[in-house]
């Protein structure tokens, strides 16, 4: 009876919000550190963009990215890095908040950028993986090995980490976020079925010695250390500890799922999912009305766009390395440049303002929007489609590293070498790109600039497959 009661309860919980009610906390996630070509005028541009868009908040993983003096190795693969090369954090913070702003300083314990390559010093602080052996090289950008939590060394080595980024370099930070691994963690004896235990060692004494020196300071955590329920991934149980409200809990689709119990104890918590830098406008307002179905505080999603130099198979793509990665794909970019203001970028952008602003906002209002602010007087339905027809298929199975294979005959050679498209996909690809020609025809010397650029990036598309279409049509005969 007292199960079905609560589930009652958490029926009624999950109700229907305050229509029309936009989100309290608006912004996105970066991982500045895979940015390094990026300087602070090209950030500077991208929060007035962000100011632009509504946000208020900014995770900015900032691990590996700054020119840690007591633990130089931490930077040492991100020496080309233009925060790394001239520090400018700080000032773009003091930038942020006079744009209305706030800035979370992100970073993983015991793993990810910057951490990971402490045990490139150190390998007897390596963690050790399920199977019984030392942590393998694995990461994203920054290559290295997770570290083991039950080692004193590694702890002090985290506290003093993050103590000099947060008290020393970036004390106008308005916080932190402590985004727990989502790749590695540690089965050593004293970690197995208390990992997340140990993690929360850490995560205690640093949240602390923040809040004394800044008592409204938001520290974002994942709500491993308190629910105990099983993580995803890993297939271990998290921690069961009592949760302070001054924590802000931080969910996420695949690592870190949603908790009603434990939304309902916290004072504010975020959603993040990847639809501003993978999808397209659906998967955004599905965001959006995810936050505002669990009674969430805010929305604030990736919009990454790497900008290394590739020196691993990232995510199995081995026709990268080598080469430096342009931002979502934008070959077109000098290097350097700000690329959020390209045109399939700004759809996104624009649907993000709207549906944070308004999650139930009708679709079709949403696409008379989107054409009045890109076309102007040009605007109607069909050139509206047109635009969200490109930007959803330049992000068609586009990954972290690279465009849609429908973009570039490269990509898609590399991504039948790997085996990792169906005939179904290049079927659909053969077509998108017919249409894509005829869009290209179409707005290449329109009047106004938005469908002068829709014309553009079609005709850049097509242009790319000149001479090439046999690598398409070859493989579906």
């Amino acid at each position: 009876m007292r199960r079905l009661c609560t589930f009652l309860l958490l029926l009624a919980w999950l109700g229907p919000a305050s229509v029309g009610e936009p989100l309290a906390m608006r912004g996105y996630y970066f991982t500045f550190g895979r940015m390094p070509t990026l300087g602070l005028p090209e950030w500077r541009q991208i929060l007035d963009g962000i100011r632009a868009d509504g946000g208020n908040t900014v995770l900015l993983w900032v691990g590996g990215a700054f020119r840690s003096r007591k633990f130089p190795i931490t930077w040492q693969y991100n020496r080309d890095h233009k925060n790394v090369q001239s520090d400018f954090v700080r000032e773009l913070i003091d930038y942020a908040h006079t744009r209305g702003i706030r800035i979370l300083l992100g970073f993983t314990p015991f793993s990810y950028d910057g951490v990971n390559q402490y045990a490139l010093e150190h390998p007897e602080l390596k963690a050790v993986q399920q199977n019984g052996r030392l942590a393998a090289l694995s990461g994203i950008h920054c290559w290295g090995y997770a570290l083991n939590p039950s080692r004193p060394e590694a702890q002090r080595f985290m506290l003093d980490y993050i103590r000099e980024m947060f008290f020393d370099f970036y004390p106008n930070a308005d916080g932190l976020m402590i985004e727990s691994s989502d790749y590695a963690i540690c089965f050593c004896r004293q970690c197995q079925g208390h990992y997340y235990e140990r993690e929360f060692e850490f995560v205690r004494k640093i949240s602390d010695e923040v809040w004394r020196a800044k008592p409204q300071a938001t520290i974002l955590v994942y709500p491993h250390y308190f629910s105990g329920a099983s993580v995803p991934g890993f297939h271990v149980a998290g921690a069961g500890f009592p949760f302070d409200k001054r924590w802000t809990l931080f969910f996420t689709p695949h690592s870190a799922h949603l908790d009603p119990e434990l939304i309902q104890r916290a004072s504010q918590a975020i959603y993040w999912d990847e639809s501003p830098a993978r999808h397209t406008p659906h998967e955004i307002q599905k965001g959006a009305q995810t936050a505002r179905r669990y009674h969430l505080s805010g929305y604030v999603p990736s919009f990454e766009g790497f900008t290394f130099q590739v020196a691993h198979p990232e995510g199995g793509e081995r026709y990268l390395i080598g080469t430096r990665l342009k931002p979502f794909g934008f070959a077109w970019l000098a290097d350097g440049r700000n690329p959020y203001e390209e045109l399939p970028v700004r759809v996104n952008r624009i649907a993000y303002r709207e549906f944070t602003s308004d999650p139930d906002l009708d679709f079709t209002e949403f696409e008379r929007r989107l054409g009045k602010e890109i076309f102007g007087a040009s605007a109607n339905a069909a050139r509206t489609d047109d635009l969200l027809f490109l930007q959803e298929s330049f992000f068609l199975d586009r990954s972290w590293f690279s465009a849609s294979p429908l973009a570039s005959p490269e990509i898609l050679k590399g991504r039948l070498e790997m085996g990792s498209l169906s005939l179904a996909q290049l079927s659909d690809y053969r077509s998108r790109l017919e249409r894509i020609e005829q869009i290209a025809r179409l707005y290449r010397s329109a009047a106004d600039p938005g469908s002068r650029e829709l014309g553009r990036i079609a005709g850049w598309i097509t242009g790319n497959w000149r001479d090439k279409t046999s690598l398409l049509t070859n493989h579906l005969r």
